[in-house]
This record gives structure tokens, sequence and C-alpha cells, in this order.
């Protein structure tokens, strides 16, 4: 009986913590429920805790925990795979390379609580019936794997994650049910997944379609989906695990413990298409008409120039560093980038030549016509490939985007070195 005073008291204080009200608007009912009786030989209760997305790119995923409670220690402790040093002097030389160090931390509940409050982002809680052998067998692994010299893995934002690691456990804690309740088709494939999530920053979401190569097009299954938080939170509710009276759901409740003023990710990625298509062709128009302008026309020829050369310096670059992240880092899902096709890396002599020709050289005009004319026909052998099975990237909407500009371009140091009158 005094266990149980102590059980209900425990359930008191951490209803108390979850009822705080922050910058949303807290759900109705916002403590976890009172848990039955103690049971000397299953103290324990595990939680998958499923956190929505953030303001910053590092957080537009969302995130996962888990939460184990033991109620004969009175403690709630929470395992979070996704703990990094925001502030490193390495991160970004680290995210580069594809070799970013995470490791698996232990925090309390109410400060992990407050702390995703603050930044406005939901908190769903899940009880996972498991049966006690396993809770306590997974509470053993968790602590095991949290010790200073093995807590620490390599990151991958799509293949190795906060939430696959969760994922991985829970699996193995259900002696893997959860992998074979996850074998069907998945809703989308890695990059629609990512763009859908990222679909309110479109400038971020556009350097993502640009730097996922074709792997991340692939079909994949349920289980490759949930490196999204919110996609394993929806997929443990299939998992059925047997049991004394019979299969029950491993899912035993949820609640919403804090629900944000954001609005929810949309379910399937925006079309961007005819967008990039507009965009596309009002520079490709632009070149032509600067290239057609320039041979009597000083400020046309000029402005030309200058245009060349920063596109160029952007599509040039953008090609080197696909070229880079392939050969020289560890971000599998940006190898063998067909977008490499569309920004060819010799663009870069443009910078050089596009100041020629704003200062009227003929050979400099002549030797980007070139240049323009061999990165035009190499982008359309790169859509030409779109026929062959092994080239089945998802560009499209920026072969829509990059081809009609190095058209316009070509067309443009065409008809200004030959043009008539003076000038080029």
């Amino acid at each position: 009986m005094q266990r149980v005073s102590v059980a209900l008291a425990l359930a008191v204080t951490l209803a108390s913590t979850l009822a705080r009200g922050q910058s949303g608007t807290p759900a109705t009912p916002v403590a976890i429920a009172a848990p039955a009786p103690v049971v000397v030989d299953d103290p324990l209760s595990i939680y998958a805790l499923t956190f929505g997305p953030g303001d910053h790119p590092f957080f537009m995923f969302g995130h996962d925990a888990l939460l184990v409670r033991d109620r004969k220690s009175g403690t709630d402790r929470v395992y979070n795979f996704g703990t990094f040093r925001f502030d490193s002097s390495r991160l970004i030389f680290d995210f580069l390379k594809g070799r970013l160090t995470y490791w698996l931390s232990v925090s309390s509940l109410p400060g992990t609580l407050a702390s995703y409050e603050r930044e406005n982002r939901g908190i769903v809680l899940q009880e996972l019936a498991l049966p006690a052998a396993e809770k306590r067998a997974l509470r053993d692994r968790l602590d095991e794997n949290a010790r200073p010299d093995k807590r620490e893995y390599k990151y991958d934002y799509f293949l190795d994650n906060c939430s696959t690691r969760v994922r991985d456990a829970i699996d193995r804690a259900t002696g893997g049910a959860l992998r074979e309740a996850s074998r069907a088709p998945g809703r989308l494939t890695l990059r629609e997944q990512a763009l859908r999530m990222t679909a309110g920053a479109p400038w971020f979401a556009l350097a993502l379609d640009f730097i996922l190569a074709g792997r991340t097009d692939r079909p994949i299954d349920r289980w490759g989906e949930m490196y999204i938080p919110e996609e394993l939170a929806e997929g443990l509710h299939a998992v059925m695990l047997p049991g004394p009276a019979g299969p029950h759901p491993l899912v035993a409740s949820e609640q919403t413990i804090y629900r944000a003023t954001r609005p929810d990710p949309l379910h399937v990625p925006p079309s961007r298409f005819v967008t990039m298509l507009l965009i596309g062709l009002g520079l490709g128009v632009a070149f032509l008409a600067l290239g057609w302008a320039a041979p009597l026309n000083k400020l046309a020829r000029v402005t030309l120039g200058i245009l060349v050369a920063l596109w160029g310096l952007v599509v040039g670059f953008l090609g080197c560093f696909l070229v880079y992240v392939w050969g020289f880092t560890d971000h599998v899902v940006a190898h063998r980038n067909e977008n490499i096709f569309l920004c060819a890396p010799w663009a870069l002599a443009l910078v050089v030549l596009g100041l020629g020709v704003a200062f009227g050289s003929r050979r400099a005009a002549l030797a980007a016509l070139r240049v323009s004319v061999a990165a035009l026909l190499f982008a359309l052998l790169g859509w030409a490939l779109k026929a062959l099975p092994p080239f089945h990237q998802h560009n499209a909407s920026l072969i829509a985007l990059f081809i009609p500009p190095w058209i316009g371009l070509a067309a443009g140091l065409l008809h200004a070195r030959h043009g008539a009158g003076r000038g080029l």
C-alpha cells in the first residue's frame, strides 16, 4: 500500500508539471494517466515521446525520445538520441563532411518538456504495452548505451537519426514486431518526406531538393519512412503483440501533452514545377534580350556581362559542390546526383569571361559562348538520360529551372558575338 501511495503521489506531481502553460495550447487532458497499482515485478512504464517540428532547419523534421518511468525508484528518465553540440566550432565542418557526432543523453522529464514547450513544439506521449521483462531489458540497454564510452554515434539525417534509433530500440523490445508491421509500401519516398516537412521554408526545401540524389527517390517501406518522428508515432499503432488474453496493441494509450500553435506539416510535398519553370523562362528571356541588345547598347552589354559572371559563379559553384559531396563526404544520399548535369562545374569560367563580355572583348564573348553551349549540351544530355532506368532521380522542377537559362544564355551570347553594329 505504501508503494501504491508513492506511485499515486508521483503521478500527481507529474500531472502538475505537465499542466503548465507555455506559448502554445495545452491539450486536454494534460496529465499522464495514473498508472495501475504497482506490481513488484513490473514497476516500469515505457513511453515514446514525439516532439513536433521547430523553427531551425535542424529541427524541422521533429524529434523522438524514450521515457522510462520507474515507480519503484520514483524516477522519470528521458533517453534522447538527438544530443549534439549546437555551439561546436566544428559543427559546420562536420556537417559538410557528413560526419556529425550525436550521442544518447539522459535528462529529467520536467526539464525536457519545458524546453520543447518554450520552442512551441508539440509533444505526444505514447505508452508502450511491453512485457515486464522486455521493459527491464530495454531500460538496461538504454543505460548501457548511455555510458560515456558507448553513447556516441555517427548521425545521418535519413538513415541513422534520433527517430531510427528509437525505432530500432522499440523493435528489439517487441522481438521484431515493429519491423514486421512496417513492411507495407511507404506512403512517400525519403525525398518527398523531407520536402513536405520543410515546405514552410521554401529556400531550405529547394536546397534539399537540389542536394538529394536519386537514392532518395527509390520506393521504401513504412520502416524507411520512420526516419520522420511523426511517421514512427503513427507506425507504432500498427503493431500487435501476443499476450495471455490474445493479441493486444503495442500502444496502450496516447496523449497530446502540448499542442503547438504552429501549422501542422503538409501531408504531401507541394509541387513547385510551374514556379521553377516560370523562373527559368524569365532568366532565359532576360539573357536572350540582353544578348540581342548588347551589340548596340553599352548598358545592355555591361549588364549581360555581369549577369553572365554571376550565373557562372552560382551554377559553377553548385556543380563543384555536388562533385565535392559525392567524392569527399559521407552524405550517401547525395552521391551520384544527376543535378551535376544541370550545373556544369566548368561554368565557373564564366566568372572571368563574363567580365570580359562587360568590357566588350570579342574573344571573351566567343569563349563564354563555347562554355555556355557545352554546359547546355551537358544539361540536355542529363535530361535525355532520363529515358534510361539508372537515371531515375526526380528533378523535373530543377530541369525546368536550369535548362531555359542555358538556352537563353547561349542564344544571347551567339547574337551578341555576331550581331551587327558596334560593341561586341
